[in-house]
C-alpha cells in the first residue's frame, strides 16, 4: 500500500508518519521508484504499537519510544531485540 493508504488504514497522518520514519521509529518502505514506496501489514502494526506507545504519555511513552528507535538501530545491525520476530526490521 502507499503511504496515503497506510495513512487512511491506521488513521495516522501522513506527515506523522514521514515523521516517524525521519525519525527511526518506523521502518523504510520498499522503494518502487526514487519518489515511491510500498508498505505493508508490518508498517501498519508499527503503527499502532508506536500509538500505543504514545498513548501511555508521560516520561513512560519517552522512554518506550526511544526503545522502539534503539531496536530500529539493532536490527539494522542485524541483532534482534525486545521487540521480536514480528516487529523487526528487513
Amino acid at each position: 500500500m502507499r503511504i496515503s493508504q497506510l495513512s487512511q488504514a491506521s488513521g495516522v497522518p501522513v506527515a506523522t508518519i514521514k515523521y516517524y520514519l525521519r525519525e527511526g521509529l518506523l521502518h523504510d518502505g520498499r522503494l518502487t521508484s526514487a519518489t515511491q514506496a510500498q508498505y505493508d501489514e508490518t508498517h501498519l502494526a508499527r503503527l499502532r504499537l508506536v500509538r500505543a506507545l504514545l498513548g501511555a504519555g508521560g516520561v513512560l511513552g519517552e522512554q518506550a519510544l526511544d526503545r522502539v528507535a534503539a531496536e530500529r538501530a539493532a536490527a539494522a545491525g542485524g541483532e534482534q531485540g525486545i521487540v521480536g520476530p514480528a516487529l523487526a526490521f528487513t
